[in-house]
């Protein structure tokens, strides 16, 4: 996520405001996050935090994790991150946002305690707290939360033609149209998990026979996790195909398995999150 000289980095993790959805699978209990009063969303901003806490190109004062924050919270975390990066070329640096928690359908806002926030609330955001003029700031996000990647087009649609912000490499849980998953047996998300988890070095064949022979279902994911790290979309496997992540490079060039991606499309300024859909679907074989 890291491509700028300094960044500031944001962790949100919230539960939501409704009831979860949830489905029996071969692996357990799996909860939808479309809705939720959701176990494991503080578990994955904790994770996040930890591993983004050692890359080195992340600013002193300049990392922030909130659990379950109002609104207002988020706001003022945006306006103390891009205080310490003002204080350096804008060019040399960049914001990370990761959320964990409830998206709504249609824009894949992001649900905080006392309110939701939208792309075009999280641009406007960042922008507010910038010095203009000095230099395009760069923008990252990992977001597992549903219709996130509605999220991801709208921010893309917003910033298409931004002269002080630029919309970089951004990774989330599932389509514009699908909902995220966690799952009980791996306690976080199944997206987070499979993302920091991408195998062990060696498969304990005793351990797993055990947890085979106990249905331990979190020990076998624990054995497996390095095969299930090498699949082409381990998310999509773990949720049954219920989820499919979409990779985005450089703010334009996206991947979602089977769902489509889009190489050297041949964008047309202004284009419109509809367009964006439309490309992807045509991609596919």
């Amino acid at each position: 996520m890291y491509d700028r000289r300094y960044c500031g980095a944001l962790v949100v993790g919230c539960s939501g405001v409704e009831m979860a959805e949830i489905k029996q699978t071969y692996f357990g209990e799996m909860r939808s996050r479309s809705g939720a009063s959701l176990q494991y969303t503080e578990a994955d901003a904790n994770l996040v935090f930890k591993e983004w806490s050692r890359e080195e190109n992340i600013l002193e004062g300049a990392s922030e994790i909130l659990i379950e924050p109002t609104v207002t919270e988020f706001a003022s975390a945006i306006k103390k991150i891009s205080h310490e990066l003002s204080e350096l070329p804008q060019s040399d640096t960049g914001i990370d946002i990761y959320f964990a928690g409830h998206g709504l359908p249609g824009n894949g806002a992001l649900v905080l305690r006392d309110g939701e926030v939208s792309a075009f609330d999280l641009i406007s955001l960042i922008k507010q707290y910038m010095k203009s003029g000095d230099g395009i700031r760069g923008l990252s996000m990992l977001l597992d939360s549903c219709y996130s990647g509605a999220f991801l087009f709208e921010a893309m649609v917003a910033l298409q033609e931004d002269r002080d912000l630029q919309l970089y490499d951004c990774l989330c849980s599932s389509m514009h149209d699908e909902k995220s998953w966690e799952l009980s047996f791996l306690e976080h998300g199944a997206f987070t998990f499979t993302h920091f988890h991408k195998g062990n070095h060696h498969v304990d064949n005793l351990e797993l026979a055990i947890a085979i022979d106990k249905c331990d279902y979190k020990i076998i994911a624990k054995c497996i996790q390095g095969l299930v790290g090498m699949m082409a979309d381990p998310t999509t496997f773990l949720t049954q195909g219920r989820q499919h992540p979409v990779d985005c490079i450089k703010g334009l060039f996206l991947e979602a398995g089977t769902r489509g991606s889009i190489g050297n499309w041949d964008e047309k300024m202004p284009f419109t999150k509809q367009q964006i859909i439309q490309y992807l679907e045509k991609s596919i074989k």
